[in-house]
């Protein structure tokens, strides 16, 4: 961090109180901030200690002075011999100390926004592979890029484990983006980063608002769906121009809440050629779709390699957000054709075709129908056994939502471990397998995920589709509050799917 310019305590009280957020300040002294952060095991001398969470416990502060910390911000005074900044609310004060501790990176970056409760991976992937052609023409760096599977800032690139990562190390990738000369950055926008202020202070060059339904309901996500999707609404707080997918049956609620906060919309469809960006001539090809685009500048041939109809949409909204930064077409359809988003919709076939494995990450309602719906349209007379979980301590109406789906659509159903973090795998399955059964489906429980694959591989018979959802290329399983590394999904397919063709060609 030598290239930023370093703050005294002071300054970051003073935009604090210009916030209106600081109830009390016990400085003792004004030292200079070198270091942010609200984990005590990244503390380096010089730091302000963020007190945040509702796990939060003093002994975590007590740890952090022991490594260096030099002042500490939270709700409550700890009474401890360091200075303090007492705030009303600490989540709407973490981004301002961002700003101020990384000299307001945000100023210097065209950043894209993309929500949605499904889609949002596929349309950032497509939009990153877009852009970086064009950069790359332009002898300009690689776009950075935040997304559920990957983070790149310029610096680092890792996989991820949150969607939107919380406001101090959002506004880290940014300044590392800054520091390495990216001019783009390509986010995907969850509804816990707009609902806990992990984004203020951010705004959108172009955003994109995909589709809605109801997920991320528990007790420390979302009470409801009016909160789930007012969350989602904050996006257009952030924006000026947002495109919207005109199909979508939510679109007038909405095209409303954008238009109350000024956006300039766009739409794209596939139904509808009103809109600005619209699909046409769509035919089946043997990996995905090709189709033309009817947008302002003419009629353009595309093509993506990625089965479902519903990633044309995903398509249309990558292409309605590079038209917004004046991307030329060319760009779109070479990155379009050649785009693939790890452990999406990834097709893996045995050389007789009889057994053909589709990994995906589908873990909602909205995914699993638009799943199924591929499976019948893209494979007829495939039999449809599904391979999935749901998690722990969140998105507790999954559990119903994906035990009925699978109920209704699978002729079978693995159910086995996604990150289940304190609960038990087999407690959570026995749940989501009395709402198959209601449903009138069958199932089995696999608690080891490698083992409930294996074994759907196994039983599989003559034209089988394995639908393996949940995790995709993700190659961690959280268990507690620690991510254990696994085998992933993708990985697994490949390795069953050789293994068969040795054996039978």
């Amino acid at each position: 961090m030598s290239d930023l310019k370093s703050f005294k305590l002071s300054k970051y009280a003073h935009d604090l109180e210009c916030a209106d957020l600081l109830t009390g300040q016990y400085p003792g002294s004004d030292p200079v901030i070198t270091g942010l952060t609200y984990d005590s095991r990244d503390i380096s001398p010089g730091s302000l200690f963020v007190c945040k969470g509702r796990h939060f416990k003093k002994e975590y502060l007590l740890k952090a002075i022991d490594r260096g910390a030099v002042a500490y911000l939270g709700e409550d005074n700890l009474h401890v011999d360091l200075p303090l900044l007492q705030v009303s609310d600490v989540r709407v004060a973490m981004p301002i100390l961002a700003q101020r501790f990384y000299n307001h990176p945000e100023r210097e970056i065209e950043i894209i926004g993309i929500t949605g409760t499904k889609g949002k991976s596929t349309t950032a992937f497509y939009l990153r592979e877009i852009l970086n052609l064009w950069q790359l023409a332009a002898d300009a760096k690689e776009i950075a890029f935040i997304s559920t599977i990957e983070t790149y800032d310029g610096v680092e690139r890792f996989e991820s484990h949150l969607t939107t990562p919380e406001a101090m190390e959002l506004y880290l990738r940014l300044h590392n983006a800054r520091s390495s000369g990216i001019k783009y950055l390509v986010m995907e926008v969850s509804s816990q980063g707009l609902k806990y202020n992990r984004l203020d202070g951010i705004s959108f060059s172009a955003a994109a608002f995909l589709n809605i339904s109801e997920d991320h309901i528990s007790d420390i996500e979302h009470s409801d769906f009016n909160d789930y999707l007012h969350s989602k609404l904050r996006i257009f707080r952030h924006s000026s121009r947002v495109v919207l997918d005109l199909d979508q049956p939510e679109s007038p609620d909405i095209r409303q809440a954008a238009s109350e906060n000024n956006n300039t919309i766009y739409y794209y469809s596939r139904q509808n050629p009103v809109a600005d960006v619209f699909a046409t001539k769509i035919i089946k090809s043997e990996y995905g779709y090709n189709f033309d685009v009817l947008m302002p500048e003419g009629v353009f041939p595309f093509e993506i390699e990625m089965p479902g109809q519903f990633n044309i949409d995903n398509a249309l909204a990558a292409i309605s957000l590079a038209r917004l930064v004046s991307c030329p077409v060319e760009f779109m359809q070479q990155g379009l054709k050649q785009a693939r988003t790890p452990g999406r919709m990834e097709l893996f076939a045995t050389k007789d075709r009889k057994i053909l494995a589709l990994v995906d990450y589908a873990h909602n309602k909205l995914s699993f129908e638009k799943l199924f719906e591929t499976a019948g349209l893209d494979f007829p007379g495939y039999r449809k056994v599904i391979i999935f979980g749901c998690p722990g301590s969140k998105g507790i109406s999954r559990r119903y939502d994906l035990g009925t789906a699978a109920g209704h659509l699978a002729d079978y159903s693995y159910l086995t471990e996604e990150d289940p973090r304190y609960e038990d795998v087999v407690m959570i399955s026995k749940e989501v397998g009395r709402h198959i059964e209601a449903a009138g489906g069958s199932y089995e429980i696999i608690a080891d995920r490698k083992e409930a694959i294996r074994t759907a591989f196994e039983q599989a018979k003559d034209k089988t589709l394995l639908l393996i959802v949940g995790k995709g290329a993700e190659t961690t399983q959280m268990r507690g509050d620690n991510y254990v590394e696994v085998q992933s999904d993708i990985s697994i397919a490949q390795e069953l799917v050789a293994e068969y063709d040795r054996l039978n060609t």
